[in-house]
């Protein structure tokens, strides 16, 4: 009994720093769970005992097993570093979505240790990151004091009579059974998983009950997918048809270039708003297509740049570049656009590697990548991700100027990612102080932006030259409450300028970044067969589409639309407040994308040949 006590006690300790790191979590996401019900917490409990005994279950094991060995002062030394190597890590990586659940607004899975193993410089960002978040480092030292403070193993005596074997069996059955029970989250048919969190509760507050380390173990070696066969093809392409036949059309041969915006949400833009951070680009804006109702598919810049240049949503838990189908066939714009002759390239002022873009970028076809080390110069380094916005923007013209004409290039910040670092002078020359937030960054990307313009305007290639500049993906940071909320944080910038000025006006369509690619295409009258997932913005259909955590969301003019393990619910507010009818044409269109995303991800039908 002295072991089995021991075994509680321990499980005890860690459920009390677990739910002592979900309060924590709670009180810095306020706006993404408020309100909130006790009954969400101690539901919370359930998944946290589930999480403790999978990670513990060798410990546990050898705790409760009726063997002699247990009496050797060598067992118990054993029994202290397999409980703090396996405890330790999974508290930390607890703790790092206290924060990082801003950005990602969901647990961290297995994708979170893809995203470390894709060259993020974590090295640099560890010290930067545990001094910009002192209190949750400092938070989080106390937990492994605690931990560390365990240590008293109970003596045992050696077991040398029937009587004392078959007790000690009987403690490891009674033990065993019960670690089953919490490992499955009670006696129900099927083990819990996270789409069981929220049954109970708000569903918006899931992921707080959830903790990370159950997601991440959750999510290993899982497949991802499966086949959906909602409709047959007819029905499906009624509803969703994501195979483009335009050969008859004659193409413009226009230059094009993207610019992709570091966590550009739509509340720091001042023309769509009452204020903002963006006076240039609120100026271009006016010359501009300006579209006012325009959404990220995800919240990572791994999960941006499929999106936007291969019109590949992020509807798995795994990013695109990451997951098993990142080998798979799939049209883009560098690869459909080179057939038509054009030269490609790709900026990012940030090491080779990061994200996987590098990796991306030669899938896709892009013949040119130019990143930190094609820059080759430390002084304009911000020490963390790269190159400051303005000195990679100058770079970036320069090169425009020697590529063959018609060119496709894409050019995707950094200045405005965290920890928000700035260039010295320009602190200096606009009177900032050190302590800076992404507002000040967003300003200073913006200043950089227009003397690219600048310089653009000068050149030749310019009036033959479509610019679209839209974000990767919203900031973790919001200042104003029309956006805190599921659908405000995926509302980002859309725009497409043209150096002749024949693009301008508003449109209030809804669009997203998978509708990049389509629009293009058609703008400049490409005459061959593609796949895609998104639609054309000038002639298309108005919905939105984006996934977190096993959950979709269509935002259409219906309303919002959220689905889960089959169960649907629809929304005509972003906050989610007035619950409605659901709407049987979202409700079939989604399903339809649904089934197509799948089946062809499996499949590796993501072109049009396929």
């Amino acid at each position: 009994m002295k072991f089995f006590n021991e075994f509680i006690k321990r499980i005890v300790i860690l459920l009390i720093l677990y739910s002592i790191s979900r309060i924590y979590l709670f009180y810095n996401n306020f706006d993404s769970f408020y309100p909130v019900k006790i009954l969400e917490f101690l539901e919370g409990i359930r998944f946290d005992l589930s999480a403790i005994i999978y990670i513990n279950i060798p410990l546990f094991l050898l705790l409760l097993s009726p063997l002699n060995f247990k009496s050797k002062k060598k067992f118990k030394l054993l029994i202290n570093i397999i409980f703090y190597i396996t405890n330790i890590p999974f508290l930390i990586l607890n703790n790092i979505d206290i924060e990082y659940y801003k950005f990602t607004q969901k647990r961290s899975t297995s994708d979170f240790i893809q995203l470390m193993q894709l060259g993020t410089d974590i090295n640099n960002l560890i010290p930067i990151y545990l001094k910009k978040f002192w209190p949750i480092s400092i938070f989080t030292l106390i937990q492994i004091w605690i931990i560390l403070r365990i240590k008293e193993i109970p003596n045992i005596k050696p077991l040398n009579n029937f009587k004392n074997i078959s007790n000690s069996f009987l403690v490891f059955l009674f033990s065993a059974s019960l670690l089953v029970i919490g490992a499955r989250g009670g006696i129900q048919l099927k083990p819990i998983n996270p789409i069981n969190a929220g049954e109970l509760s708000n569903s918006k507050n899931s992921n707080l009950i959830l903790n990370t380390p159950f997601c991440l173990l959750q999510s290993i070696n899982k497949n991802e997918l499966e086949k959906l066969n909602y409709y047959e093809k007819n029905e499906k392409n009624s509803y969703y048809n994501n195979l483009i036949d335009k050969t008859n059309s004659n193409l413009t041969r226009k230059n094009i270039v993207i610019l992709i915006m570091e966590s550009y949400s739509k509340e720091f833009i001042g023309f769509y708003n009452e204020s903002g951070f963006t006076p240039f680009l609120d100026s271009l804006m006016k010359y501009s297509l300006v579209f006012t109702n325009a959404y990220a598919n995800g919240v990572k810049s791994i999960d941006a740049l499929p999106a936007i240049i291969s019109s590949i949503p992020p509807l798995m838990n795994d990013p695109f570049i990451t997951s098993n189908y990142a080998q798979n066939k799939f049209n883009s714009l560098p690869s459909l656009l080179k057939i038509e002759n054009y030269s490609t390239s790709f900026f990012h002022g940030g090491t080779r590697g990061t994200m996987g873009f590098y990796s991306y970028c030669k899938k896709a076809g892009y013949e040119n990548y130019y990143g930190k080390e094609e820059f080759n110069d430390e002084e304009f380094s911000d020490g963390v991700w790269g190159i400051y916005d303005k000195p990679f923007f100058e770079f970036f013209h320069q090169k425009l100027n020697k590529q063959n004409e018609p060119f496709f290039s894409t050019f995707f910040s950094l200045s405005s990612h965290l920890p928000f670092t700035l260039p010295k002078e320009y602190l200096k020359k606009n009177k900032i102080k050190k302590k800076i937030d992404i507002r000040e960054t967003i300003l200073y990307t913006d200043n950089a932006m227009s003397n690219f313009f600048h310089l653009a305007k000068k050149e030749p290639w310019f009036k033959n030259t479509l610019f679209i500049i839209t974000a990767d993906h919203t900031s973790p940071y919001s200042y104003n409450k029309k956006y805190k909320n599921k659908v405000g944080r995926y509302a980002i910038p859309l725009i497409i300028f043209s150096g002749d000025s024949l693009m301008q006006g508003t449109n209030n369509k809804i669009v997203q970044q998978i509708d990049i690619m389509p629009s293009i295409l058609e703008i400049i009258n490409f005459n061959k067969k593609y796949f895609t997932f998104g639609k054309s913005m000038i002639n298309g259909s108005d919905w939105a589409i984006c996934y977190r955590s096993g959950k979709y969301q269509l935002i259409s003019n219906n309303g919002i639309l959220i689905n889960s393990d089959e169960k649907y619910k629809q929304f005509s507010d972003w906050q989610m407040n007035n619950e409605k009818e659901v709407n049987a044409y979202d409700k079939n269109v989604l399903k339809a994308i649904k089934q197509t995303y799948n089946n062809s991800m499996i499949d590796n039908k993501m072109n049009y040949e396929n």
